[in-house]
């Protein structure tokens, strides 16, 4: 029995291993790539397990697989597209593995055409839909934030319709504004705001002058180039995608309120300063022996209830596509609904999308697309992209910090300020009071006819069509300044509508002249054109006043006609915009290392006079592949190496229509207190400025040298760029001051200014492999503005920001050797101690040789305690007066730029997103407004809690209540305090408003998994990712305010930077899908 057990055993052991000896089946073959030319070391691995090998020196290979005909072969190599092939019955298996695209061979759009990155010869910075969608916001523009070198993003305010304002070098202009040409699929328009990150395809930036000089008249402040999605041939492919998200107040304790207690001990302070107790303090607080009792009251944080709402938004889209070899076709809807922190604010936005491409021969295309969106926006804190910036209107942090912290009854009225009349009104009603909102609508078609004349000669035809359309509604309620200062008896409502209307008409003819030379050495291409676009706009204002006082906004819009007062239409009609231009590019290449070209572009335009109309912008470029000399050519990492310069002109003419003649208007005064009958006069500006016209205005050129070095090492392993330039723009556009002539300003072409930096831009990465990887890309850019000239002027004065009306006055100056954006007041001396002065006779008196800034704080408040400032101009009378205030801040940044990580490993993918800005500096008008009282215009509003009694100076013994007028025990109750006293009489800036605005911000994370393809097969899903966003996670500042990334005044480009009030920026976190049938 035992020799039988032992045979059986060894009999089946035996039996396995013939078995398994005969189902391992060695396979072989050979790899190459698409030359024909073996891969070393390519990559040979039974799919699902560890078992593989390399191919050898010829390319060769051989692997023993168990069951092999059940199996699958991966072949991969660096730089080279992955294939998987089934074994099946073979036992040999030869593989061509085929070069796998990378940056370079990317497609990038410039000027009239589309070439590949490492053929590009300016300075383009890109980047890609999957880029854009990572970031789930309402503007696409805010997700371009630190991605590319050179190109500044900066969200003005935190609500959700703000203006994103996007520079590129910085920009030239001095009064005029700085933003670029944007194109959309080739038709310029207005702003890429209201376009969904779902339809875009790329985002191409044109930086130096030789790019952006085929455009000629628009290009001066660089170009943004937008291509919307195309269809592809195939099958019929769904995509949806869709996402919701909760939202928070981000940094919501940086600004913090005095408490109750605190709050009625500085209005007991003020009363008695000013003498005032009586009736300003008692009526309302009783006596000092009953402040204690304000220690248990509990304050309302008006805050959290104006902004402290979770907001939420939900975003989803849908775009369908398909087609065959001759037809093309896509169409999208995307829709977003957001309710943002603030009450009342809300912002929705509709999208449709129409694209197809039709190609009935090899010779004859045509192309079409159409475009739709409506956006709707509510609120009275939100602003319209395309407005001036936060106003007292609708400012509603500094009314929320400001009111009251408990309940008492004042009058609402009394105030000469309306910068200062919401302070007296509960927050939640002043919102209600103030409310507005906001339609806009836009339609852009393009068709686009290309015939193919003879071989390598193409005529393309496009036309186009762009309607815009605005209509506002603002209400004024019973507690606005606008009512209850002109004693009227009910509230009012102002509508605004403004259209306007873009006509394009382009055609182009190229040439290449491959079949010329018959020589693939060489390459040349010629391409000229035409162009004309005609824009018409007009605006009409309508005023209603004297509604029934118990109206709220919604009932005044609905029925304006039962307004019992005054009722005014202005329809104001701009005059047509016209622009006719020719322009042409030519191409040389040879070898693929030397590249040669050159543009030319003649603009005319209605803007100006005869004579002036025609500007000319000519360009060059040169480029040398050093990757394609012999001698680099063996050099196995080295993918491409390319150094590249150019020179070129492009003009600006961004300035309004009419004023080569001077323009009249009727009018009723509308907007003044009291109304007055019809008079005809020199018409306004949009700011309601008199504006002097000038027959001999001419363009604004920018003269611009780019140096550039590209590189590409390890097939795209380690990708990149450097570029140094210099921008000078010159016959500045600018609009001259006319001091006590009745007109505002006249525009005239004066000075020049210089932009000069360095842009740095790479891509890294890390890990490649089928089932993960890890990339990084970052970019910083450096650049330096100055005033060169200002056409014999040494500086342009009395430019405000106009935050408190006209109180603080020049805090601006635009200066010759200075920058653009350099902030101008005084320097902050501290505080006055007990030893400047000498107590005589009741009586606080300057000692011989302290300076005295009573011309500033007020002479009423000259004593210990008061804000101290220094005497810059070093005049004999030691007094402080307005020729003390210098530069004391800049609010241009040295360096931009950003950074991100994103990465796969077995179906999970992330990015962590990042943006910075150094050296710039903010002008925190909060700061100001919220920690002085400004004479008696401040009664009953509450402070920051840096004011409190135990942080700031303090006049009163609040054991008895008294003034302390014993220098020593002055001196001795404000040890420890280091903050001035809050009343002056007016507002001051200096430098201690000046804050440093550097920041590093985590602008967005996030993390997804694809679903598995097998399981989706079985639901005929192509692909299911989940994913969830966070965005603002974090921002590392050293600046006080909510947030370093803001600009609230931007009536005028000269006062950038400034913090006064704006709508406060959100954290939200966002879960979505990606669906893809």
């Amino acid at each position: 029995m035992k020799n039988f057990t032992l045979k059986f055993a060894l009999f089946l052991l035996l039996g396995v291993g013939l078995v398994s000896t005969a189902a391992a089946q060695q396979i072989g073959g050979v790899v190459k790539d698409s030359a024909g030319d073996p891969v070393i070391g390519a990559s040979v691995v039974v799919d699902g397990t560890t078992l593989g090998v390399s191919s050898g020196i010829d390319g060769s290979w051989s692997l023993d697989v168990p069951d092999a005909s059940k199996k699958t072969l991966v072949f991969s190599y660096v730089g080279m597209k992955t294939q998987r092939v089934e074994i099946g019955t073979r036992t040999r298996i030869d593989v061509t593995l085929e070069s796998e695209s990378t940056a370079l061979d990317d497609v990038v759009v410039v000027g009239y055409a589309a070439v590949k990155r490492r053929d590009v010869v300016g300075s383009v910075a890109s980047v890609s839909s999957e880029a854009l969608m990572q970031m789930p916001v309402a503007s696409v523009t805010e997700a371009m934030a630190g991605r590319m070198a050179g190109v500044s993003v900066t969200a003005s305010e935190g609500d959700p319709d703000a203006e994103i304002k996007i520079r590129v070098r910085g920009g030239g202009s001095i009064t005029q504004d700085n933003s670029p040409l944007y194109i959309v699929d080739g038709f310029p328009v207005e702003s890429i705001t209201d376009i969904p990150a779902s339809d875009i395809a790329s985002i191409d930036v044109l930086k130096d002058a030789f790019s952006t000089a085929i455009y000629g008249a628009r290009g001066a402040n660089g170009v943004v180039i937008v291509t919307t999605k195309s269809g592809e041939a195939g099958k019929v492919t769904v995509n949806y995608n869709v996402y919701y998200g909760i939202k928070k107040f981000a940094n919501q304790d940086a600004l913090t309120p005095m408490t109750p207690y605190e709050f009625v001990q500085y209005q007991y302070e003020a009363a008695m300063v000013e003498g005032k107790l009586e009736n300003n303090y008692f009526p309302y607080f009783g006596g000092f022996s009953d402040m204690d009792l304000y220690k248990n009251v509990q304050g309302i944080d008006w805050l959290d209830q104006t902004f402290g709402r979770t907001g939420t938004t939900f975003n989803h889209n849908l775009s369908i596509s398909g087609g065959g070899d001759k037809f093309k076709w896509t169409a999208g809807y995307a829709h977003i609904d957001e309710r943002a922190i603030m009450i009342g604010s809300e912002f929705k936005r509709n999208n449709l999308n129409f694209k197809a491409n039709y190609k009935p021969s090899k010779k004859i295309g045509f192309d079409f697309s159409i475009r739709y969106s409506d956006t709707d926006v509510r609120g009275a804190g939100s602003n319209s992209y395309n407005d001036s910036g936060s106003t007292s209107g609708n400012g509603r942090v500094k009314h929320a910090i400001q009111y009251r912290p408990f309940p008492f009854t004042t009058a609402a009225s009394g105030d000469d300020d309306e910068t200062m009349a919401g302070d007296n009104v509960s927050p939640l009603i002043a919102t209600a009071d103030n409310d507005s909102r906001y339609s806009r609508t836009n339609w852009n078609a393009n068709a686009a006819f290309q015939w193919e004349i003879v071989k390598n000669l193409k005529l393309r035809v496009e036309a186009g069509l762009d309607t815009y359309r605005q209509t506002k509604d603002r209400f004024y309620g019973m507690t606005t300044y606008l009512i209850y200062n002109s004693n009227r008896p009910g509230p009012a409502t102002q509508y605004t509508d403004y259209t306007r209307e873009k006509i394009r008409n382009t055609n182009t003819l190229s040439y290449d002249f491959e079949n010329v030379f018959n020589n693939d050495d060489h390459s040349l291409n010629l391409l000229v054109g035409q162009e004309y676009i005609v824009t018409r706009s007009n605006t009409l204002t309508a005023w209603a006043y004297d509604f029934p006082d118990f109206y709220d906004s919604m009932m005044a819009w609905q029925m304006m006609s039962s307004a019992t007062g005054t009722r005014s239409i202005n329809n104001f009609y701009d005059p047509d915009d016209m622009l006719f231009s020719f322009f042409g590019r030519i191409n040389y290449d040879y070898k693929g290392k030397y590249m040669l070209s050159g543009t030319m572009r003649a603009d005319g335009s209605s803007k100006f006079a005869e004579g002036n109309q025609w500007g000319y912008f000519p360009s060059a470029a040169v480029s040398w592949r050093i990757s394609g000399e012999e001698a680099l050519k063996d050099i196995d990492w080295l993918d491409n190496l390319k150094l590249r310069y150019s020179y070129g002109t492009a003009g600006n003419n961004n300035i309004p229509s009419g004023l080569m003649l001077q323009e009249f208007a009727g009018s009723d005064n509308p907007n003044n207190w009291y109304l007055y009958d019809n008079w005809w006069g020199v018409a306004k500006d949009d700011n309601g400025k008199i504006v002097m016209a000038n027959p001999d205005l001419t363009w604004e050129t920018t003269y611009s040298h780019n140096i550039g070095l590209d590189f590409s090492f390890i097939r795209g392993r380690v990708s990149g760029s450097v570029d140094v330039y210099q921008n000078n723009t010159k016959d500045l556009l600018i609009q001259y001051p006319l001091t006590g002539s009745g007109y505002e300003y006249q525009y005239r072409n004066l000075g020049e200014t210089r932009n000069r930096g360095i842009e740095l831009a790479a891509t890294f990465v890390l890990l490649e492999k089928p089932k993960y990887g890890l990339t990084f890309s970052a970019n910083a850019s450096y650049n330096e503005n100055r005033v060169m000239s200002l056409g014999g002027l040494d500086y342009l004065d009395g430019l405000q920001s106009g935050w408190a009306s006209s109180e603080i006055g020049t805090d601006y100056r635009v200066r010759v050797g200075g920058s653009l954006g350099e902030m101008y007041g005084y320097v902050s001396d501290g505080r006055y101690e007990v030893d400047d002065f000498d107590y005589i006779d009741g009586k606080w008196v300057l000692k011989e040789g302290i300076v005295d800034c009573s011309a500033v704080i007020g002479s009423t408040y000259l004593r210990p305690g008061a804000m101290k400032l220094k005497n810059v101009d070093g005049s004999e009378d030691n007094r402080v007066t307005t020729d003390d205030r210098t530069i004391i801040g800049n609010a241009q940044p040295k360096w931009t730029g950003g950074f991100s990580l994103s990465g796969y490993a077995y179906g999970f993918d992330f990015s962590a997103n990042f943006n910075w800005v150094y050296g710039n500096q903010i002008y925190n008008a909060n700061k100001i407004e919220f920690t002085s009282e400004r004479g008696t215009k401040n009664n009953f509003r509450n402070l920051l809690d840096i004011m409190a009694t135990q942080n700031r100076w303090t006049n009163i013994d609040w054991a008895t209540g008294e003034l302390i007028t014993d220098p020593e025990q002055l001196r001795t109750v404000n040890e420890g305090t280091t903050m001035w006293s809050p009343l002056m009489s007016s507002a001051v800036f200096s430098d201690w408003a000046v804050e440093d605005g550097s920041f590093l911000r985590l602008s967005s994370v996030t993390v997804g998994y694809t679903l598995p393809e097998r399981w989706m097969k079985k639901l005929r899903i192509q692909r299911f990712r989940l994913y969830v966003t966070g965005t603002n996670l974090f921002c590392w500042t050293g600046y006080s305010g909510y947030d370093p990334e803001v600009d609230t005044r931007r009536a005028t480009p000269l006062t950038p930077g400034v913090d006064y009030s704006a709508y406060p920026r959100s954290r939200s976190v966002v879960f979505g899908a990606n669906l893809t049938f």
